[in-house]
């Protein structure tokens, strides 16, 4: 019975506003010499770079065109259990090298810019990209994901409150609140960000989908389609990418489940061989606050005028 409450709530909430969590996917001036290409993460969607946009704006100028990757098997009005399954990855990865084959007809210079395992997606894509396609490119990486997520206990826990199966695969709703920070810090549902007199709280569900039940926030997973779909992407992938890459990791990354930053090192060295990597202390999410998006953004157009 819970598990049908569940689901009906979470249908019900992607219905419902937020800021960024929608498939608006294009922006800015089509004949900018420069071009910004977003590639989301898991359950990501294309209006998610909006929460970037005004520093971008503020960085690099105006005068820009930024476009998201976006497909209605991955739109946000869709469950997360019928967008993970390798079918729909081999449709991602045909998408990219589409929209990044048009970009380099139009752009002098190509940003691309993946937000957490939407990395693995490019990975995919990369050995069918054109040669005029990678000269034009340089990487960013924002919130550096793990390519096989390990096993959890939560996963066990709440299956058994609220789970079900779909696609062979066990899918569970797992609960946020700031209250949670001590168990994982990717839980919290806000974050108060300050810089200098700055002061702003950004709020989870105006990035992500989260549906309310019960005093808190809850979102959908499944390990097993997750990885199911790592796997798939990865195996197909010709690495290290050779194109300059820059990194934002989170050293407070509840992904890695406390994993050393060696471990990130690691995968880093396996994935890319043209990298500067910025680290910040914060969560998975919310290591793309405005400060460390213009330090990124500053680092790797500065590489690019030496």
């Amino acid at each position: 019975m819970l598990a049908e409450l569940f689901k009906r709530e979470y249908l019900a909430s992607l219905e419902r506003f937020a800021l960024f969590y929608d498939d608006f996917a294009e922006y800015g001036d089509r004949d900018a010499p420069l071009a910004f290409y977003f590639v989301p993460g898991i359950d990501g969607v294309p209006g998610q770079i909006r929460f970037a946009l005004p520093m971008l704006l503020r960085t690099v100028g105006p005068h820009i065109y930024v476009r998201s990757l976006h497909l209605e098997e991955f739109s946000a009005k869709r469950p997360i259990w019928e967008k993970f399954t390798p079918a729909n990855v081999d449709k991602k990865r045909e998408r990219i090298v589409a929209d990044l084959d048009g970009l380099a007809g139009r752009h002098e210079k190509l940003f691309v810019m993946c937000s957490s395992s939407g990395f693995y997606d490019f990975l995919s894509a990369y050995g069918e990209l054109s040669a005029a396609v990678r000269e034009r490119s340089t990487l960013l990486w924002v919130a550096v994901a793990p390519d096989h997520f390990r096993s959890s206990p939560w996963e066990n826990i709440f299956f058994r409150i609220n789970g079900f199966v779909h696609g062979g695969h066990r899918w569970f709703a797992a609960p946020n609140h700031n209250w949670l920070r001590w168990v994982n810090p990717e839980t919290t549902t806000s974050h108060t960000w300050r810089s200098g007199s700055t002061c702003k709280v950004f709020y989870k569900n105006d990035l992500e989908s989260r549906l309310d039940l019960f005093g808190m926030q809850w979102s959908y997973n499944s390990l097993g389609a997750f990885n199911e779909c790592l796997a798939h992407a990865i195996g197909r992938s010709r690495f290290p990418i050779d194109i300059p890459a820059f990194i934002l990791v989170a050293t407070d990354d509840g992904y890695w489940q406390g994993r050393p930053e060696s471990d990130i090192d690691a995968l880093l060295d396996r994935y890319l061989s043209r990298k500067q990597v910025l680290r910040r202390r914060a969560s998975h999410l919310w290591v793309l606050t405005p400060d460390n998006m213009r330090d990124l953004l500053e680092l790797a157009r500065g590489s690019a005028r030496h």
